[in-house]
């Protein structure tokens, strides 16, 4: 063989190897998804409803990472003890698709910073009723997993899906009422912990 023969082909040999990462990349699917959810039934005496925005990037044809943002309102009454809030936070994490290209069944871990404000009434309806406000931050650790469902050979899939998860928080409190209490601080914490919740969202892939 010529040597310019074999200088071509070295050059064509490293040319490959310098390019296929881009074009792995170019292979790479990312997607929106604009969801809804709700804990009502799920957790006892909760109900809550959840929204969220996500952006999903594939790092690989199995592996996918994301960010989301998301708000919760929420009421908690057992009937002795009524709690008000609404919650905000963002997570990162990723996602799995054990059957590849974005599509299928999945399963995903994420971390987030949240926050909250709360207002509670204590015994109820009672001679002994009091009433107070709260405030907490919280890393939030949140598993999901569920099926994501192309419509046809559009970019638009819907996202059934469940999460569960818990709030690791740091909490405070002070009462609003009785007048004699007004200001001082309490001792209650909010009732948001372990959670649960369904949803569905709307995936756009691009």
């Amino acid at each position: 063989m010529k040597r310019p023969l074999v200088l071509v082909l070295l050059v064509c040999v490293a040319a490959a190897g310098v390019m296929s990462p881009v074009i792995v990349f170019a292979e790479l699917e990312s997607s929106v998804n604009l969801g809804f959810g709700a804990a009502s039934r799920i957790l006892p005496h909760c109900k809550a409803n959840v929204a969220f925005a996500e952006y999903e990037h594939m790092l690989s044809s199995t592996l996918a990472v994301l960010g989301r943002g998301s708000g919760v309102n929420y009421k908690f009454d057992d009937g002795n003890y009524v709690e008000k809030g609404r919650l905000r936070g963002v997570d990162v994490g990723v996602r799995y698709y054990p059957s590849g290209g974005m599509k299928g069944f999945f399963v995903g871990g994420a971390l987030g910073y949240w926050k909250s404000n709360w207002q509670f009434t204590d015994e109820k309806g009672k001679t002994s009723e009091s009433q107070g406000k709260g405030d907490f931050t919280a890393i939030r650790a949140d598993v999901d997993f569920g099926w994501r469902f192309p419509i046809s050979s559009s970019s638009i899939s819907i996202l059934p899906e469940a999460h569960i998860g818990k709030f690791f928080r740091s909490a405070s409190c002070e009462y609003t009422a009785p007048a004699s209490l007004v200001g001082t601080e309490c001792s209650k914490d909010s009732e948001i912990g372990y959670y649960a919740f369904l949803a569905v969202s709307v995936g756009i892939a691009f």
